[in-house]
């Protein structure tokens, strides 16, 4: 009778060990911890396995790693590791401003907390009908001025600037937009260096003022080539200011080019007398896009950027235009 006991006693204990080793292999995590999921991500994705990449990156994003939530998004924005859907990517990007917008534009990730920022602005730009989310340019304006004078993003220099042009979201007003042209051309970004630059060159002035703007339209060519990727509206003014300017403004130019490269350009000025039908010309604006920015309008050129904006602070309270938080 002891002996049977004993035995259904070792059998319960048993089953009562499978048991607890069965709920706790369903309880153990798909991954060793969300680093290890985003490192998984990582590799499957440059590995051209998206169906593998994705689960893995947004385990990771769902824990706050800031990589994996970056990935996505601009996956889901581009469109060419997993299907396009703007409605995912604008998610992703508004979890990144949310959790973010108060960093140190110094921490060494401000560039992707920027990078969402820009990325926000140009969807309530344009709008996201599969949201849907209505078009909204003055907040648009708001977003990018966060990025462009708390971060000091060039790229929402730039995309504030061409809103102040056209007065798109803001009151037009062509003296703000000129300043933050000039801000981002001192850091070497094209689309700012190539839009000053024909604002110069094509402007009533000779001289030095022309000069000054083929040398920035030389720049946004030379550092928009050096980029792998230029825009064909860059590369059609760049040509065409240079076949419409004289021996003499290409020399002037050619002259300004140290002073206003912060590298040493790649070539010079293209030599030889091209005739006009020799060389692409369209119109200067062709296929430009107008990205966008947020900052202190008052800010000049040599000025340094301001204190944060009330949008930054408390940024994921209440709720903003179209579901963003502020």
């Amino acid at each position: 009778m002891r002996m049977c006991n004993r035995l259904a006693l070792a059998a319960f204990a048993a089953l009562v060990t499978m048991g607890s080793v069965a709920v706790a292999s369903d309880d153990l995590p798909p991954y060793a911890s969300a680093t290890e999921a985003y490192r998984q991500g990582v590799k499957a994705l440059k590995a051209g396995r998206p169906v593998t990449a994705v689960p893995a990156l947004e385990y990771a994003a769902k824990r706050g790693v800031l990589g994996a939530q970056v990935k996505l998004a601009r996956a889901y924005a581009a469109g060419r590791d997993v299907p396009k859907d703007d409605a995912r990517a604008f998610s992703y990007f508004e979890q990144i401003a949310d959790q973010q917008a108060d960093i140190s534009p110094s921490s060494p990730v401000a560039k992707y907390v920027a990078e969402a920022f820009v990325a926000l602005g140009q969807y309530y730009l344009d709008g996201i009908p599969s949201m849907p989310l209505a078009a909204n340019p003055s907040y648009a304006a708001d977003l990018f001025r966060h990025a462009a004078s708390y971060f000091g993003n060039a790229e929402a220099q730039y995309r504030l600037a061409r809103l102040y042009m056209n007065g798109t979201g803001v009151e037009k007003n062509v003296g703000l937009a000129i300043n933050w042209l000039a801000i981002a051309a001192k850091k070497q970004h094209a689309a700012s260096q190539a839009t000053l630059g024909e604002i110069l060159w094509r402007g009533e002035e000779a001289g030095e003022r022309r000069a000054r703007g083929l040398a920035l339209i030389v720049l946004a060519h030379e550092n928009a080539v050096a980029d792998g990727k230029e825009p064909q509206w860059i590369g059609a003014l760049y040509a065409e200011a240079f076949a419409k300017s004289d021996k003499a403004t290409r020399k002037d130019a050619q002259a300004l080019l140290p002073a206003l490269s912060s590298v040493k350009t790649t070539s010079v000025l293209p030599a030889g007398e091209e005739k006009p039908s020799e060389i692409l010309v369209m119109p200067a604006k062709e296929g430009a896009q107008a990205p966008g920015m947020p900052a202190s309008d008052t800010a000049g050129p040599s000025a340094p950027p301001p204190a944060p904006i009330g949008l930054s602070v408390g940024f994921g309270g209440g709720a903003g235009p179209g579901g963003i938080k502020r």
